[in-house]
């Protein structure tokens, strides 16, 4: 997913046919790219996505070719500066975050395999331990087990303290609880809608926040990447019907973007 400026495609997110996938999310305040340095690979913020999925073929061969690499404050153009961003890093094995601070450059692995935006993220892996008696399975009563009339009276109160906001900081701990207690089918499609479903928790829906005086975020789109099989799912905030572009279809070693619209109007599918 990209904007495409001069004919060049800046990357929201993307993955290789090698089943590398890496994402830029809005890091503000934080982010510190910083001038060229002799000795060390410079790429630009605008470059880091094609950089690091146009050379390595795993998060393994990605935190390696980052223990060199400088995040440099180079624009793309006079009109289009610098976004704040830190990214996130997956294959089938594992993910990792990178982080460039005024502390400079850190890569952090990420067992929770999930990203949002500021804080940085040592601070959004240790704020989870907060969480750490939350449970989708059938809770147990702990506070006081031999006093009536505590009862368990609904379901779902074991993620009874999951935060429901849409800060970032909330965001971060409900989706990896809703990921890291999903289940995987054998259907695969069915695992493609299961994941809509997760990050649907965590959307930011029209009117609830108030970015800048009456103008308010929405999820504009939510894609997923299928690593395997280099198949790119995505929908738009109005229109939730699923596309799908497998790559394997497109002329991989050609030297042209090819370009397909985000589908921004919902067509109900009609039965009759």
């Amino acid at each position: 997913m990209a904007m495409v400026e001069d004919g060049y495609p800046l990357y929201f997110e993307a993955i290789n046919d090698c089943g590398l996938g890496m994402a830029g999310l809005n890091f503000p305040n934080l982010a510190k790219y910083f001038p060229k340095e002799k000795g060390k690979t410079n790429v630009t913020s605008y470059e880091i996505i094609p950089y690091i999925l146009g050379k390595c073929s795993t998060v393994a061969e990605a935190r390696e070719e980052l223990k060199n690499i400088n995040i440099t404050d180079d624009s793309f153009s006079e009109k289009i500066h610098n976004s704040p961003l830190h990214w996130h890093i997956g294959d089938s094995k594992e993910s990792i975050v990178v982080e460039s601070t005024e502390a400079g450059l850190k890569v952090f692995d990420d067992p929770f395999e999930v990203l949002t935006n500021c804080p940085t993220f040592d601070f959004m892996a240790t704020n989870v331990s907060y969480y750490l008696n939350c449970t989708g399975h059938y809770p147990v009563i702990r506070f006081a087990p031999d006093t009536k009339p505590l009862n368990i009276f609904s379901t779902a109160m074991g993620s009874i303290g999951i935060p429901g906001g849409l800060d970032s900081v909330s965001r971060f701990v409900k989706v990896a609880f809703s990921v890291m207690n999903s289940f995987c089918d054998e259907d695969k499609y069915k695992n493609i809608s299961e994941l809509f479903h997760l990050f649907g928790t965590v959307q930011q829906t029209s009117g609830v926040n108030e970015a800048t005086p009456d103008m308010y975020e929405i999820t504009q789109y939510t894609a997923f990447g299928d690593t395997e099989n280099g198949i790119f799912y995505f929908n738009s905030y109005y229109n939730p019907n699923i596309s799908a572009i497998d790559m394997n279809k497109e002329d991989l070693g050609g030297d042209q973007l090819k370009i397909f619209d985000l589908p921004k109007v919902l067509e109900p599918i009609k039965l009759n």
